[in-house]
């Protein structure tokens, strides 16, 4: 049985995200009040409440040409820098990455929807800069893992080119 590579793995996790994101606005839009929420308040800022539009789809859209602009720029700068986009190391960490993001903006989408049903009253700031966080932590992670995946190469390139010579 052929192994799933991890990455595939992310990568679906990634467009079911994309997918619950669309079907949580297709199905709040229309049951939504004429007085909806544009903006919240992550820095102190006032909520901007607008009437009723398809501007709504904005923080969706945003989600996923964001999705799709991250993608292709990491296999562009990938080309220009140390790991290949065909490791899959640097993939694990580009959907891994494309995770976060997709979990920031649908939170965002669902507090304006829980804000204009006057349920919320606004971001769950702790769970959004926590996102925002585990970001950041990913990238020491990812050069520790590179480091350890070039060590591991190296260590096992030796004793391969001893058991071909005898």
């Amino acid at each position: 049985m052929k192994k799933i590579k991890a990455a595939v793995i992310l990568a679906f996790f990634n467009c079911i995200l994309l997918c619950v994101g669309w079907v949580m606005v297709l199905y709040a839009y229309p049951r939504l009040p004429q007085k909806i929420p544009l903006w919240l308040d992550l820095l102190g800022q006032q909520h901007i409440f607008v009437t009723k539009s398809p501007l709504f789809f904005l923080y969706i859209l945003a989600q996923t040409l964001f999705f799709i602009f991250f993608y292709f720029l990491a296999r562009k700068i990938s080309s220009r820098i140390a790991v290949s986009w065909r490791e899959e190391l640097f993939k694990e960490y580009v959907y891994l990455t494309l995770i976060f993001f997709n979990l920031i903006f649908i939170h965002v989408q669902r507090s304006l929807i829980l804000v204009a049903r006057q349920v919320e009253r606004g971001v769950d700031k702790f769970y959004f800069y926590s996102l925002f966080g585990i970001i950041l932590i990913l990238i020491p992670y990812f050069r520790m893992r590179v480091r350890l995946s070039r060590r591991w190469k190296e260590e096992e390139t030796p004793a391969q080119d001893s058991h071909t010579k005898h």
